[in-house]
């Protein structure tokens, strides 16, 4: 099963617990109805009549009969439901930090000095590169004894992985990286968006419970009262109602808890399992997942947890953060055992055998909360800087011809999409290691990520224009930033060039802590050092996208509504802009040109109708307008424009890094991370 398959099965997976939520909807109201008719309203009629005789079956009769009345429960319920959903989904709205910050978690210090949190880190800084996912924060759980972490968030933007204290400190870095790549899975899988969803969905079929549970108590505090007060019986029939209501209204809410945890266990638990397959396959390691696995049913908390919000975000975590219920059934997660031997079908469940690290004295000093200041970005004394013109772009699309590589395939391209394996993990690794300390710091800090996306957009030829963009920055931030932009350029220029978007990788996370007038600095720098030269290279392109794709949607809270597409075959312009752009960046040569062309438009031409563009008509504007509308197909015709552009992009068997990192920036638009494309090529002679 491949990224674009996973995809698809997650959005099919929305559609079922849409029908489950309005299944469950049904059924709650059915049952307040036949509550409401059968008890509480002959009770209350009891209740109120003079007389004290009521013929109880003919007011249930009658009740049982009253459309209005049924159309008018039916319609509460739903509204409570739908309306309690809603707010949970607003409580949401700032993504993953929001459920981290909900189970207690302390945002870990990039430049944290605690050498488990150090090791944490590395493993994710390596799963970003190796999967092409921007860094995502990184949260602990302190005092969770247990194994367990998690990833949340709508979207590669603003997902964080937090991972329990007893995760960091009993399992070992194989079985750590086993975790983080299993939580990687959920991202790239678009598991999180679905999770996000089901806590909005079971919190609204929960809230009639607690509402039950709150009219019971207001009407046993107002019967204590009146005993205390007065012997008057005025008032006692609207307690009774109250409390009968609420009994009601409790017992619906029972069945609406339970349906929210068959709803939650029917959605999440193939996912595990997914998740649990995908890790194994990006690792190739299973001794490392079922170590960890395994390290769980050794330990006395297991992958318990204590925060009382665990219930509600139970679905999202590694291992099962609930007390075993003798329910299985409404379990969020498969049995540990069966996890385990799907692994390791040796493993004969005894856990005693299993050897666990010793948990570490922790300083409480480094125990504080070490967040990331927005005040490390000094705020830039605006001059005239603001407001100028930036000067004319010219989109050209040719790449330099530089560092080519060998292409083995063009479906090898396609099929890396949301799949890296240990290979590119073992590259990220390496690739971190070989970055001189600065350069690695810099991904770690607000200030000075600006200051290595600055860098790596100063111009390397022309020493006027680099002039010129370094008081850019003096301009509009001041020494301190051109003076970290120019210390971090010299290291960078002797730098692999297949490092550049990876770092870029790594400095998202740090970028998402400026403050909203500080990214809108940034912004303009970014902008006005790519216009600086009067061009749009690929690389600059390429890099400006990345960026601005996965900082906009932090920054811009409001987030963009994306029409979905299901078919190409009124999108013939905007295929034949990207085929036509990646063509012209493929070769200077028309015989190249029109190859690579045909190679790509082959791919598609059973999809829709494409023509051939000149370079005046498929410019990087142009393409950034295609891409925009292209965003919206759904994943099997992502499959299809990328397999197509994979094509175009490697038809004489050799790719231009350059190429390489449009290809990727493309990819990156449409939602679809291709992992570092250098790692199953080699270099050509």
């Amino acid at each position: 099963m491949d990224f674009f398959e996973r995809q698809r099965q997650a959005k099919k997976k929305t559609s079922t617990l849409v029908l489950l939520f309005i299944i469950g909807v049904l059924l709650i109201s059915l049952l307040n109805f036949l509550l409401l008719s059968l008890f509480v309203i002959p009770i209350v009629s009891g209740g109120f009549s003079a007389e004290g005789e009521v013929n109880v079956s003919e007011i249930a009769s009658n009740s049982l009969k009253d459309p209005i009345l049924a159309a008018s429960v039916i319609l509460g319920t739903f509204l409570v439901i739908t309306i309690a959903g809603l707010f949970k989904k607003f409580q949401l709205k700032d993504g993953g930090s929001t459920i981290a910050s909900m189970m207690g978690g302390r945002l870990v210090n990039s430049c944290s000095k605690d050498p488990d949190e150090k090791k944490l880190l590395n493993v994710v800084e390596e799963m970003a590169i190796a999967s092409s996912v921007p860094k995502p924060d990184i949260y602990v759980m302190d005092g969770e004894k247990g194994i367990n972490a998690f990833a949340a968030g709508y979207a590669l933007d603003d997902a964080v992985i937090g991972v329990t204290d007893g995760c960091i400190r009993h399992l070992n870095r194989d079985e750590l990286q086993a975790v983080i790549a299993h939580e990687f899975s959920h991202i790239l899988n678009q598991d999180m968006k679905l999770n996000f969803r089901l806590v909005s969905v079971v919190f609204g079929l929960i809230v009639l419970s607690q509402i039950g549970r709150l009219m019971m108590e207001v009407a046993f505090s107002s019967t204590r009262y009146r005993r205390r007060s007065s012997r008057d019986n005025n008032g006692g029939g609207l307690i009774i109602a109250i409390g009968c209501t609420g009994i009601c209204i409790m017992a619906t809410g029972f069945i609406g808890v339970l349906m929210g945890n068959l709803i939650k266990s029917a959605i999440s638990r193939q996912r595990e399992y997914l998740a649990d397959s995908s890790a194994v396959q990006f690792t190739r390691n299973p001794e490392g997942l079922s170590g960890a696995l395994k390290k769980i049913g050794a330990l006395s908390n297991g992958s318990r947890l204590l925060s009382p919000n665990t219930n509600e975000a139970s679905h999202m975590f590694f291992g099962n953060g609930m007390k075993e219920s003798w329910f299985s059934i409404s379990s969020t997660h498969p049995p540990l055992l069966e996890r385990i031997k799907l692994l390791d079908p040796s493993f004969n469940g005894d856990f005693s055998a299993v050897q666990l690290i010793e948990e570490k004295v922790i300083s409480t000093k480094l125990k504080k909360s070490e967040k990331l200041s927005q005040s490390a970005i000094p705020l830039p004394v605006i001059d005239n800087a603001i407001g100028q013109t930036v000067p004319p772009v010219i989109m050209g699309l040719a790449g330099s011809g530089d560092n080519q590589i060998k292409v083995n395939s063009s479906k090898e391209l396609s099929d890396s999409i949301g799949n890296p394996s240990q290979e590119h993990f073992d590259f990220a690794a390496e690739l971190i290691k070989s970055l001189p300390n600065l350069v690695i710091e810099a991904t770690r800090d607000p200030h000075d990520s600006c200051a290595l996306v600055f860098a790596l957009l100063l111009d390397k030829k022309n020493e006027l224009i680099r002039n010129k963009q370094i008081e850019e920055i003096y301009d509009l931030f001041g020494e301190g930033m051109s003076k970290a932009t120019l210390k971090l350029s010299l290291e960078i220029d002797n730098i692999d060039p297949r490092a550049s978007l990876p770092i870029v990788d790594l400095s998202i996370g740090a970028l998402r802590h400026m403050s909203q007038d500080q990214y809108g600095y940034f912004n303009h720098i970014v902008e006005s050092l790519v216009a600086a030269d009067g061009q749009l290279d690929l690389f600059e392109y390429s890099l400006s996208k990345l960026v601005v794709s996965h900082l906009e949607p932090h920054y811009i809270k409001k987030r963009k509504k994306v029409v979905q597409v299901y078919s190409l075959k009124r999108l013939g312009h905007d295929c034949s802009v990207l085929i036509s752009a990646l063509a012209h960046a493929a070769g200077r040569e028309e015989q190249t040109i029109m190859a690579a062309y045909k190679a790509g438009a082959g791919r598609l031409s059973s999809l829709t109708e494409l023509n051939f563009l000149s370079t005046t008509e498929c410019g990087l504007k142009d393409l950034d307008a295609s891409l925009a509308v292209l965003e919206g197909v759904v994943p099997n015709l992502k499959r299809a424009l990328i397999q197509a552009a994979s094509a175009t992009v490697s038809v004489d068997g050799y790719l231009q890094i350059q190429e390489a990192e449009l290809l990727r920036a493309i990819c990156d638009v449409l939602g679809c991370p291709m992992p570092p494309l250098s790692i199953s090529m080699e270099e050509a002679a």
